[in-house]
């Protein structure tokens, strides 16, 4: 099985260093360097994370995002290439993020959704024609979603994809809006990329 979780992760790192620290994402608040440091936290400084991913619930525990802040803060000095270095190294060989079906659960998805957040930011991008067997990861990453308790609860979504399937998210005693594409587009239309995912949307028929 190939490890896209490590090419995505590779593709991004190549993106990054392409695009250039102050580039624009789709991640909102977030430049290119900002991102690239989300990613060396999270691989690296897992107590930094929840101050650095969450800063909302951090603020509320303020050793937490103190210790996120002098992380991003020390990373932020680093010289951009060495940066981006840390992002393609990816976490040390004792963390257990280093083990391959760790990083096939947790990192897909993750580095699937940051590389188009950098591709897709600027203008004129298109999507990838990417292999089936990776088109066939994020379709169960989207039934994941799908499934997980709460999803859609105040707008139901029926995910389509032709040749894969579909899956209902959210109560099934209201219409739901119809989301048609390639997985990997309705995985960003998942993670809430959606003004930026290629997809086909049919609004609920009104009563």
């Amino acid at each position: 099985m190939t490890n896209f979780a490590r090419s995505e992760r590779l593709a991004l790192a190549a993106e990054l260093r392409s695009a250039g620290p102050d580039a624009p994402t789709l991640c909102e608040g977030w430049d290119a360097k900002d991102l690239a440091i989300h990613i060396v936290i999270r691989d690296r400084y897992p107590l930094s994370l929840p101050g650095n991913a969450f800063p909302q619930f951090a603020d509320k525990v303020p050793w937490l995002s103190e210790r996120s802040k002098k992380t991003a803060a020390h990373l932020a000095e680093l010289p951009w290439n060495e940066i981006v270095g840390m992002v393609a190294g990816g976490p040390g060989m004792l963390s257990p993020m280093s083990l391959e079906p760790i990083d096939h659960l947790a990192n897909t998805a993750e580095f699937y959704v940051h590389h188009e957040d950098v591709r897709r930011a600027g203008r004129g991008f298109a999507p990838r024609n990417l292999p089936h067997e990776f088109e066939s990861q994020c379709w169960k990453i989207v039934s994941a979603i799908a499934k997980a308790p709460g999803a859609h609860a105040d707008d139901p979504v029926e995910f389509v994809a032709d040749g894969f399937g579909e899956v209902h998210a959210g109560p099934r005693d209201a219409a739901a809006t119809v989301v048609s594409g390639k997985p990997s587009e309705l995985l960003l239309y998942a993670f809430g990329r959606r003004d930026r995912a290629n997809v086909e949307i049919t609004a609920p028929k009104k009563g």
